[in-house]
């Protein structure tokens, strides 16, 4: 008999792979075993404020180089760590032309208090000759220390950073919302549900005041640059971490480097569970090789506490980039072998001395899952994802086979009754099937709350933590302010609201950017229209044309037929929607395009402001 092409080469294949398909199908028979991520631990402890907890948590503070209690340092010679007023350090930097200013912190507040403490330290007042901000997130506190003539230097997207994240933008609800989580914001301050370490924010990070300037001085994107600052030398590169407008700095006369690489109190943060735009390792890793080279003596990261000796320092940025390197590269590894994202963050290995009590913010599979999506995208191969039921028609699917409602939410309670990581996993599993057909299922929610709780009492991480506690504590009415119960939705709608008042100071693009979002495509099908707009105080002339569903803008030189001019209380009246209709208006017309029903009612943030103000409880 004669053997084909094709039967030679399942022949030929069949005697090769004989052996590990015999390994391999081994390996998947039986029962299942447990897995789970060294940051959950089965040992819990008791914080000084009554947090339940890890013993990795309670060793942030110290990691960090936070403490307990709010300090200046002396570092060396002219060089002064702010420490202890939140989750970021601060310094201050001695310079011919005056002191220069290294990040500015949370709140005014605490940038007030900072100051005082810096002048108390050294027994004489501060004359600031710049600021430099390493990046958007701690630039608040700009106020306190902007002296007359100061400079305030800073990347050349920060701005458009920040607003991205916190200011008139479509995104900025969610963003803020889940990063209210996150941190804790609304967790008690006291008890078993508190925060066990400063890696959480106080509700005085929302209350407290911002007094941020935009910088006036720019680091160009991307690039390595010499200046001269406060008569310093200052080189600065490029340091993408958390954010795209990161920068590192090295002060060559002092052999330091000043820097937000989060580089010896944890593990970076390549994902953060609050959501962002992907932080590629890829980036971080060549950015971090031009702060290997600084061979600095110094180290001073605004998550980190000061290192010195250039042994040291070295060490502790290699262990630090390495560790992004290893998640990132085996990460690469696993996808090579055909795993998902999942399955590459179940079979990821992180050497225990790289590890460690280091996962005190976000954990390794995280950042595996998300290298994972940065890298092939979403889709992990499993053919059913590309057009799976709906979530509800899934889970009611699934509940039916598993003998309905009542024997699901059995299992659930059993799975809490008998405790331990894999069933209170299961419990969670399970009530999320159930919640996916009847969101009210109250039986489903309260096991839901127990076992988040025990799994966020359970987590090295900090981020963790905040989720889980966050999920039990709004299902139980326990997140609160001003009395009154809170939900993560609630919240995403009052931040995501923005007020007349701040849409009239912002700039007329984030106006029109923010109503580009609100087109619903079902709503606007079939629609084309296009006019002309001219903003009172603005010189600029925009077209808006609606068309397949999306709004498009542009700049013109010269009027359309339909033209309309506005004042700037006119613009954030048809953002909100609270501008009276005209007769043949081109905005009424596009008005019926939007959508609108993710924010709060027209005047309900104006009104719920009104009151918290009164009692000095929040600021948006």
């Amino acid at each position: 008999m004669q053997i084909g092409p094709r039967s030679l080469f399942a022949t030929v294949c069949g005697v090769l792979l004989a052996p590990w398909l015999a390994v391999h199908a081994q390996g998947t028979q039986g029962a299942p075993t447990s897995w789970h991520s060294p940051s959950l631990r089965s040992e819990t402890v008791v914080g000084p404020n009554g947090a339940v907890t890890t013993r990795a948590a309670l060793l942030a503070n110290d990691k960090w180089g936070i403490g307990n209690t709010k300090r200046v340092e002396r570092v060396s010679d002219g060089v002064y760590a702010m420490r202890g007023w939140g989750l970021g350090s601060s310094f201050a930097i001695e310079a011919p032309a005056g002191w220069i200013i290294v990040d500015t912190g949370d709140y005014t507040q605490a940038a007030t208090e900072m100051r005082a403490m810096l002048e108390q330290t050294l027994g004489r007042k501060v004359k600031v000759a710049a600021i430099l901000l390493t990046h958007w997130h701690y630039g608040n506190g700009t106020g306190a220390w902007l002296d007359e003539g100061a400079e305030v230097w800073g990347h050349e997207h920060l701005d458009r950073n920040r607003n991205t994240s916190s200011g008139i933008s479509v995104l900025s609800g969610i963003y803020q919302a889940r990063a209210s989580a996150q941190f804790g914001v609304f967790h008690p301050r006291s008890g078993p549900d508190a925060f066990p370490n400063m890696l959480g924010f106080p509700p005085e990070k929302l209350t407290a005041g911002s007094s941020y300037q935009p910088p006036t001085r720019l680091f160009p994107d991307g690039r390595v640059v010499d200046l001269v600052v406060a008569g310093e030398a200052v080189q600065v590169a490029p340091a993408r971490s958390d954010t795209s407008d990161s920068v590192g700095f090295y002060f060559p006369r002092k052999r330091m480097v000043v820097i937000n690489f989060m580089v010896p109190g944890g593990i970076f943060n390549v994902y953060t569970l609050r959501g962002g735009p992907y932080r590629n390792p890829s980036v971080f890793i060549q950015d971090a090789r031009w702060m290997e080279s600084k061979n600095a003596e110094i180290l001073l990261d605004i998550h980190g506490p000061t290192l010195t000796g250039e042994d040291t320092v070295r060490d502790a940025i290699q262990r630090a980039v390495d560790g992004v390197q290893l998640i990132h590269d085996q990460t690469l590894r696993l996808i090579s072998h055909g795993l998902d994202g999942r399955q590459a963050a179940e079979q990821v290995y992180m050497p225990g001395d790289l590890r460690g009590d280091r996962e005190n913010y976000g954990q390794v599979e995280s950042h595996v899952r998300q290298v994972y999506n940065g890298t092939l995208g979403w889709f992990g191969g499993d053919v059913y994802d590309i057009n799976p039921l709906s979530r509800r028609e899934e889970a009611a699917r699934t509940v039916q086979m598993m003998g309905g409602a009542p024997a699901v939410r059995k299992g659930a309670a059993s799975g809490n009754a008998q405790g331990g990581l894999a069933n209170w996993r299961w419990t969670l599993r399970l009530t999320s099937l159930l919640l996916d057909m009847d969101p009210n299922d109250a039986e489903a929610r309260k096991l839901r709350a127990a076992a988040a709780r025990q799994l966020g009492q359970r987590t090295s991480s900090s981020n963790a933590r905040g989720f889980y506690l966050t999920e039990a504590l709004q299902i139980e009415g326990g997140m609160q302010l001003r009395g009154q119960p809170l939900t993560l939705d609630t919240i995403r709608r009052f931040l995501g609201t923005p007020t007349a008042q701040a849409l009239v100071a912002a700039s007329v693009d984030e106006n029109l950017q923010f109503v580009r979002y609100l087109v619903d495509p079902r709503k606007a099908e079939g629609l084309r229209q296009t006019f002309t707009l001219a903003i009172e105080g603005d010189a600029r002339m925009r077209r808006l044309e609606l068309r397949n569903g999306v709004l498009v803008i542009i700049d013109v030189a010269a009027p359309a037929p339909t033209h309309l001019q506005l004042t700037r209380q006119e613009l954030a009246a048809f953002v909100l929607g609270t501008r009276p209709p005209a007769t043949a208006d081109a905005l009424t017309q596009l008005d019926r395009a939007l959508d609108r029903s993710h924010l709060m009612p027209p005047g309900a943030v104006e009104s719920v402001m009104k009151g918290m103000k009164a009692t000095g409880d929040f600021e948006h």
